[in-house]
């Protein structure tokens, strides 16, 4: 990990599985979120994934919303796909 990337903690929930090569998409701070493709998934447990893109590394805590929760994607986003 580079010292001088930007970090950035969020508490939040994974809308799809994280998956090297590709963004990570989640909701946080009341919005769906994505970043550039991710670099490295650092950590992943069932309440907190630490991963990093080309210009952050991320911290998100899953804790109100656990992995299984997560799995299920909002209905508007079900729907397009």
């Amino acid at each position: 990990m580079k010292k001088n990337k930007k970090e950035i903690v969020l508490s939040g929930r994974l809308l799809r599985p994280l998956t090297v090569g590709q963004s990570a998409f989640f909701y946080a701070c009341g919005q769906i979120c994505h970043t550039l493709p991710v670099v490295s998934i650092h950590e992943q447990t069932e309440d907190f994934v630490c991963f990093e893109t080309a210009k952050a590394e991320y911290h998100l805590s899953l804790s109100p919303f656990p992995r299984a929760a997560s799995a299920m994607l909002p209905v508007n986003l079900a729907m397009a796909a």
